[in-house]
């Protein structure tokens, strides 16, 4: 049976079929509306609509959706997602079920992700964290195999709590200095590399820069970033008592040495010596999308 999932992230957004094998069939994608949910989420319907109408053996009420949180997840409420402030407020299931059929479901991107991750290593692990370094930053956990995903599906929203108390940014959205979100993500890279070099620079090249080493600069600060990233999963290794994190995003799928890196840091830093800690980047293409298969299940 195909399913509709839909995947709302800050820049893009995807509305894919997906069948029981977590295959794409078929996907649109275009550009995420920042400044008007109602064309948004039209633009979602008129997909989704159309989907039921050329496919067969389609479930043709089912309408998953990943957001980017703070959300109200049980009744699809945007509540102060930080890179779509236009849609606070702004209540999805009840323009979706007024101007359609579909009766939605909504989760947290980032347990979309790990529920596809699950799929490929829950033999090798019952209890492990997923971690996104993308546009924001995100995580998800599972625990003996089920996830947990708090009171209103909003566990796991690291991207606002503080990682550098000296930190001379302020975020916008969380008026805090040293937000996680704004000190390690792919748009603080593109940010820091900006002020450095008194240009727009994209992460991209930010990176490609210090892999490179065009610039002491930059290469400096992308070294602090892993650094801080370091720290962070320490962090999440000691709170959550767990040994497998799973990385995933677009900045962690870069040349940078994630892997390498946050091991060894945790193998030298952890309380807990001679601990065996796993740390893998995520192989899967579309995770959000093709996890959202599980949402309901």
């Amino acid at each position: 049976m195909l399913k509709i999932c839909v995947d709302i992230g800050g820049t893009k957004t995807i509305v894919g079929l997906i069948n029981e094998d977590l295959k794409i069939i078929d996907s649109k994608k275009f550009e995420t509306n920042k400044v008007d949910p109602t064309a948004q989420f039209n633009e979602i319907l008129k997909i989704a609509k159309q989907y039921v109408t050329d496919f067969k053996s389609i479930d043709d009420t089912v309408l998953n959706i990943a957001m980017p949180g703070p959300c109200d997840y049980t009744k699809g409420l945007f509540l102060n997602p930080p890179n779509l402030q236009a849609y606070n407020g702004f209540n999805a299931e009840a323009y979706i079920t007024e101007h359609s059929d579909f009766k939605p479901q909504f989760v947290n991107d980032t347990d979309a992700a790990i529920l596809a991750e699950y799929q490929y290593i829950e033999d090798v692990v019952e209890d492990f964290i997923y971690l996104t370094i993308s546009t924001g930053v995100g995580m998800a956990y599972v625990r003996k195999g089920k996830i947990v995903s708090g009171v209103d599906g909003n566990f796991g929203e690291i991207g606002h709590t503080v990682i550098k108390s000296n930190s001379d940014y302020k975020c916008p959205v969380c008026q805090q200095y040293g937000c996680v979100e704004n000190e390690i993500s792919g748009s603080a890279i593109s940010r820091k590399a900006s002020e450095i070099l008194n240009r727009v620079v994209s992460t991209r090249e930010a990176i490609q820069m210090y892999i490179d080493g065009d610039n002491k600069a930059v290469k400096d600060m992308i070294e602090e970033v892993i650094k801080l990233t370091q720290q962070l999963c320490i962090n999440l290794f000691s709170v959550f008592n767990i040994y497998y994190i799973v990385l995933g995003g677009g900045v962690t799928q870069s040349p940078l040495p994630y892997k390498e890196s946050i091991k060894s840091y945790a193998t030298a830093h952890h309380l807990i010596h001679n601990s065996s800690f796993n740390v893998e980047v995520s192989h899967l293409e579309a995770n959000v999308l093709t996890g959202l298969y599980f949402v309901g299940k």
